[in-house]
């Protein structure tokens, strides 16, 4: 008997292991999914800044290479965790989804980043909860809006 209570908790130690690798996955690939979505945001800003030519040559070129360098270590950190591209972009395009033939087409990003170059004011709570428990409370009231220039007006694409 004494060897049947051994095997147990051998394979309860192998399953908690496995769910936390599960787990592992699943918080990499929800701060992925998160830092993406960022990526693209501030892409499409730094675009915009860009047209606006509100940037020095430096400037594009530090904010190329920094993202390249994001969407590189994204690429490296979903091999890592075994995720495949478009599931991060799955997870994305999925987020949004309505029947509403108007907003087939609408993405996460593309409403944030309406909301940022309209400016928006955010206000509620946040409950932050582990196991169903709820353990932090967040009340935010926040201001969303994009920087379209330098305030100053002097720095100008060369």
């Amino acid at each position: 008997m004494k060897g049947s209570n051994i095997q147990i908790e051998e394979q309860s130690l192998q399953k908690v292991n496995l769910d936390g690798d599960k787990l592992q996955k699943g918080l990499a690939k929800l701060v992925l999914v998160v830092v993406e979505l960022l990526r693209q945001i501030l892409e499409r800003q730094a675009q915009r800044r860009i047209d606006l030519g509100t940037l020095s040559e430096e400037e594009v070129e530090r904010l190329g290479l920094a993202f390249m360098q994001i969407k590189e270590k994204v690429g490296q950190i979903s091999e890592q965790f075994e995720l495949k591209p478009d599931e991060l972009e799955g997870t994305l395009k999925g987020v949004l989804s309505s029947r509403d033939s108007q907003l087939k087409g609408t993405s996460l990003v593309d409403v944030l980043d309406s909301l940022l170059v309209k400016g928006a004011v955010i206000g509620g709570r946040i409950t932050v909860s582990v196991a169903d428990i709820d353990l932090v409370a967040l009340d935010l009231l926040a201001t969303l809006s994009a920087i379209p220039s330098v305030t100053d007006g002097t720095k100008m694409k060369q």
